[in-house]
């Protein structure tokens, strides 16, 4: 039942985190276009401008469709009016000959009836049957050339039609037979002013949108799906790696690497290592000889002569400044006895312990934890390559060698623990430091969930043998602003790959 409401929340968890950076920006979207008018018209000027697309292009369907219209019912009134001039042609032509016949027949017919015979007749007679033949005559000439007249415009008419180089349009125009279309050609006209004036309006949205205000919001009209795309994906990404990196990572790694092995041919039987106690205040009294190199802060009442030292080891510059062990107060004890107490300055919740060797092959410890040094241990340094390097992201091993002390500080509570000669896990941010005679390698957290919600690491360094290693009770709170945040995981990621 608890694992299914932890899954629950943290789905729940995630779920909301999304929904509350979807209305953060639909808010912050809101309070922009409140506070910055220009800004809402620009929006409106884009809103309008699609508006105006979709009328223009729905203007040009529509004109398309008309001019489709117009063009077959020219093309019909075309071929109507074609085939008419064809056959007015074809009887045109008929009547003229008919016609001219018909001339003839009455010029003969004249020639009969207007003999010198036929004139004494009229003389004496009333009327005149000459008269009436030659009028019949001309009326029948007048008739020709009324239906050669029309023949002959039918004939232009048809020279217009079949002229390749006019159009449509200018056929129906110069035969006076494109009335009918009038009324689409006015729509036609009406549609083509709407256009242009949507089109300019169109063009004068595009510039708008093209600079100020505009240029921002066509920017996050284009980008707002792929960057909650890359949102969405920043939260889902992080949590499929873990959970890869647990299932299928780690376990590689367990099977392939290779325990270290640091005092591995330099171990010494006679060697020896001994602890205190942790304490919140520690006090170190040395004999005549005996030299403390500790952090000048840390340090508090002193009894004997105190002096400065710049770096504790010239033969080890940067190990020693990047470890903090530079700015150090040295104290020398003198036959009437020395003494120093030590404190944390700023941490009341530091705790600090001695650790005395004496001929030892190596006491790994993290630099950062050292706060001061009994006697002249030496530096060293020992490399390590592969797949644990990579698991554990060390491959640096700063250790103390030899005779002396160590005083040490950890958050919370500083603890020494033998393994036994068994195996003992502990999480990587809390381990100090630890016996270089351990063998130590790596394995992975056996709590999932606490791991999938970034209170537990993944990796637990894994010590064994029979002398103990040095861990604290808490890691230290780091910085809280996000930059800082960045820059001391950074930093802190690179010291910790060379062993600080």
């Amino acid at each position: 039942m608890r694992l299914m409401s932890s899954v629950l929340g943290f789905v729940l968890r995630k779920l909301g985190l999304l929904v509350a950076l979807v209305l953060s920006l639909f808010l912050v979207s809101l309070v922009m276009q409140a506070v910055i008018p220009s800004l809402r018209e620009a929006v409106a000027d884009r809103d309008r401008l699609q508006q105006v697309a979709e009328e223009r292009a729905a203007l040009e369907e529509n004109l398309a469709q008309l001019k489709s219209a117009a063009a077959q019912g020219q093309s019909t009134a075309i071929a109507s009016l074609e085939q008419e001039i064809n056959a007015e042609i074809e009887k045109g032509r008929r009547n003229v000959t008919e016609k001219r016949a018909e001339i003839e027949r009455l010029r003969d017919d004249q020639q009969d009836v207007c003999g010198f015979v036929r004139d004494l007749i009229d003389l004496v007679t009333p009327g005149s049957a000459c008269e009436t033949a030659e009028m019949a005559v001309k009326k029948a000439d007048e008739a020709l050339d009324t239906l050669e007249r029309s023949l002959g415009q039918a004939e232009k008419d048809a020279a217009v039609l079949r002229d390749p180089d006019l159009t449509n349009q200018e056929k129906l125009s110069q035969l006076g037979g494109g009335a009918d279309q009038a009324p689409v050609e006015r729509e036609i006209d009406n549609e083509e002013s709407e256009l242009v004036q949507k089109k300019a309006e169109e063009e004068s949205l595009k510039k708008a949108q093209a600079s100020g205000l505009g240029w921002v919001v066509n920017r996050w009209a284009e980008s707002w799906k792929w960057l909650a795309g890359i949102a969405l994906l920043a939260l889902v990404l992080p949590v499929a790696l873990r959970i890869v990196s647990y299932f299928l990572l780690m376990p590689m790694v367990k099977r392939m690497h290779a325990p270290i092995h640091l005092a591995a041919g330099s171990e010494n039987a006679a060697a020896d290592l001994r602890t205190t106690d942790a304490q919140r205040t520690l006090t170190i009294k040395l004999g005549a000889g005996e030299m403390l190199s500790a952090r000048s802060e840390h340090v508090r009442p002193v009894q004997g002569k105190i002096r400065s030292q710049l770096l504790y080891d010239w033969t080890s510059p940067f190990i020693s400044f990047a470890a903090g062990l530079h700015g150090l107060s040295r104290i020398i004890g003198d036959e009437r006895g020395s003494s120093a107490t030590l404190a944390t300055p700023d941490d009341p919740n530091s705790y600090l312990m001695r650790i005395d060797f004496k001929d030892h092959p190596g006491l790994v410890m993290h630099p950062k934890h050292v706060v001061g040094v009994i006697g002249a241990p030496e530096l060293q340094t020992r490399w390590r390559w592969g797949i644990q390097a990579l698991a554990t992201w060390q491959v640096r091993y700063i250790m103390f060698v030899g005779t002396g002390s160590l005083i040490v500080q950890g958050s919370g509570d500083v603890v020494a623990t033998n393994p036994g000669g068994g195996s003992t896990r502990m999480e990587q941010n809390l381990v100090m430091g630890f016996d270089s005679r351990l063998t130590v390698g790596v394995n992975r957290t056996e709590v999932f969930w606490p791991y999938l919600r970034r209170t537990t690491p993944l990796v637990d360094d894994e010590f064994l043998g029979l002398h103990p290693f040095f861990w604290q009770k808490s890691s230290a709170d780091g910085p809280s602003t996000p930059i800082a945040k960045t820059f001391d995981a950074v930093f802190s990621a690179l010291g910790k790959l060379f062993g600080f």
